[in-house]
């Protein structure tokens, strides 16, 4: 189990910096509020701001989409970090503006978007953020709206959100106060190129396994304290190779040398290293191709969900963010560790139980 990083003391210093600009920000909050959106509000411009992580964008793609097809003629920028911006690498119909921390790039974006100029603001940030702040007077839009917490800020639309709600609902809630919304009209597939489905099936075409035998084994998370150690993974590896499928070991870059690790114990041979992926589509690509998917709490199990891909995902004991971010619009099971921050504890011969329970749905 890998140890939780410490904040270093300029992490500190940046955090009592962002505290401090909220506090001011407090101050801006303008006296007359609303819960939604006037009927009469122009919608000509609209920006929506989603500028952190891969996961989220792979959430929240299908309702930008939603949102264009209720408003065709509006024009809709999104704001996307350097990072997930890929997800949006062939969706045309949006204007991308790009969040950089570098400063120059900074600043560049900040221009962009005050040129921009949109009739509506959305901050699709889950937490308030001096950032997405800063973007929001930048923009000099007319009306701000973000979901209701318990921080002041420039916002005039304030938008009720339960304290439980999945994302995607929350998403919904949030977007859908520009219009309505229905997001089974629109596609909600993460849109990949000739280039990356064929970077999978070469993979796949080697392998000379049924599809419905391949099982994804994701070893890689955004946050190192969500991942498993080799044993674990490779006590998953064993189990789901006894039951009859070929586990095929996902790993972001970093982590190859743990991946190459699991599938050279002999207990685990059957098992396939996937191949290391130029980007994340064509990670997704690998993806969409599997019969299920298990995976630590990170994009992958979005990433899954998008892809009509069935998902087993593993969680901490934080229960409000297992809630929040669980699979999504497939057959899915999860499981938890004992700890809230980390998965010491986790239990293997539960997560291979939750497995055959899957399997046995998707039979269904």
């Amino acid at each position: 189990m890998r140890p939780r990083p410490k904040k270093s003391i300029l992490k500190r210093i940046e955090i009592l910096g962002r505290k401090g600009l909220m506090k001011l920000f407090g101050l801006m909050q303008p006296k007359r509020t609303f819960s939604e959106l006037p009927p009469d509000a122009p919608r000509r411009k609209i920006l929506l701001m989603r500028q952190d992580k891969l996961g989220d964008m792979a959430v929240t793609l299908p309702y930008f989409r939603a949102l264009k097809k209720v408003l065709p003629d509006s024009e809709i920028a999104i704001l996307a970090s350097r990072r997930n911006k890929i997800l949006l690498k062939y969706e045309p119909d949006f204007r991308q503006i790009i969040y950089d921390k570098r400063p120059h790039k900074f600043l560049l974006s900040l221009w962009q978007v005050f040129r921009f100029h949109p009739d509506v603001v959305v901050d699709l940030q889950l937490k308030e953020s001096a950032t997405s702040t800063i973007y929001v007077l930048a923009s000099r839009a007319k009306w701000r709206i973000r979901a209701v917490r318990p921080v002041k800020l420039p916002f005039n639309v304030w938008v009720p959100i339960g304290d439980d709600w999945h994302i995607r609902r929350e998403m919904e809630t949030l977007i859908g106060t520009v219009a309505p919304l229905d997001v089974n009209s629109v596609p909600q597939e993460i849109k990949l190129s000739e280039r990356e489905q064929a970077f999978a099936i070469k993979f796949f075409s080697t392998l000379q396994v049924p599809k419905n035998r391949l099982v994804g084994l994701n070893i890689s998370a955004g946050k190192p304290e969500r991942t498993l150690s080799v044993p674990e993974y490779s006590s998953i590896c064993y189990g789901v190779l006894r039951r009859g499928f070929v586990p095929v070991i996902l790993y972001a870059p970093q982590d190859k040398a743990r991946a190459r690790q699991i599938v050279s114990y002999p207990h685990t041979r059957g098992a396939v290293l996937a191949p290391e992926t130029p980007d994340v589509l064509c990670a997704i690509a690998l993806v969409r191709e599997l019969f299920a998917l298990i995976t630590p709490d990170t994009s992958m199990v979005h990433f899954a969900s998008a892809m009509g891909v069935p998902v087993l995902a593993l969680y901490t004991a934080n229960d409000w963010n297992c809630n929040r971010w669980l699979p999504w619009g497939v057959p899915y099971r999860f499981c938890q560790s004992k700890d809230h921050d980390t998965m010491e504890g986790i239990s293997i011969d539960e997560v291979l139980a939750k497995f055959d329970e899957l399997v046995a749905e998707i039979s269904r």
